[in-house]
């Protein structure tokens, strides 16, 4: 449980890092393209068959996808910025493409629910137990993405099918729509964030094995966070078999625990009104 004593769970290291593939690093990623060059090596080394995570399809929509090689991986590179009916889906991807050792990429709210999954199983352990690694997103909430883009549609005549990315600055929300840049400032958007976002208190996805995002002023570096021996064990991996470049992340501790206070904080203000 995130308190504010215990902003960012259990942590065993905090690293800076990104792909040593140059064909990784073009890809529109949020930052290093860390994560996606750990999948691919986990995959490629037969640490896992399948990795489970979201698709973008167009404008906010998104999708669950299986990716099972390299190339499927690439394709889902980047920022996810929408909720798709991805823990309701997970189980019958799993079945669907036989995956015996999977890798889920998530937000923390998933990430929380896979991690009791595999830890705590009830009925499903045959489910849990095909789950190797657990990667989560930073994440300040995800936004109810109709309502968002009929705001967008009506003030800025920007529609769904013209958001090429999106990405996060200090402060603002850039849009990048057809040959346009659009900056939002996070004030305006902040009201058209899910409503259960806003009671979460997990920034960084407590119950992961990893923990990736990025950092402004480390521009091109993912921040990984790893919380157990698995995850330890992923990066050290990937970097040993040149699929990474790893630094020490230790100054960038005070950041990401800023960022985690400020979504504890939210939480509870939206918890206390609810009272």
């Amino acid at each position: 449980m995130v308190t504010p004593d215990n902003l960012l769970g259990s942590v065993v290291g905090v690293y800076l890092a990104r792909a040593k593939d140059e064909e990784i690093l073009k890809r529109k990623v949020a930052s290093g393209g860390a994560v996606t060059a750990m999948l691919i090596y986990a995959l490629e080394k037969g640490l896992i068959d399948g990795v489970v995570t979201a698709k973008r399809v167009s404008g906010f929509e998104g999708q669950a996808v299986v990716a099972r090689t390299r190339e499927e991986i690439l394709e889902t590179a980047g920022n996810k910025w929408s909720i798709v009916p991805f823990a309701a889906r997970v189980k019958a991807k799993i079945e669907e493409e036989d995956l015996k050792k999977v890798a889920i990429v998530c937000l923390p709210c998933q990430a929380q629910f896979f991690g009791q999954m595999r830890e705590f199983p009830i009925l499903e352990t045959d489910f849990g137990e095909r789950i190797r690694y657990i990667v989560s997103l930073f994440c300040m909430g995800t936004f109810a993405f109709e309502a968002f883009l009929n705001y967008l549609r009506m003030k800025y005549d920007i529609k769904a099918e013209e958001i090429k990315n999106m990405a996060l600055k200090e402060g603002f929300l850039e849009i990048q729509h057809d040959d346009s840049l659009l900056q939002l400032p996070l004030k305006e958007v902040y009201s058209y964030l899910q409503t259960g976002c806003l009671v979460c208190a997990d920034y960084t996805g407590t119950w992961s094995d990893i923990s990736a995002g990025f950092i402004e002023k480390e521009k091109g570096w993912t921040v990984i966070i790893t919380r157990n021996a698995r995850g330890e064990e992923l990066v050290k991996g990937a970097e040993k078999e040149g699929y990474l470049e790893v630094r020490d992340g230790s100054q960038v501790m005070g950041d990401i625990l800023r960022a985690a206070r400020e979504k504890l904080a939210r939480a509870q203000r939206n918890m206390m009104s609810l009272l």
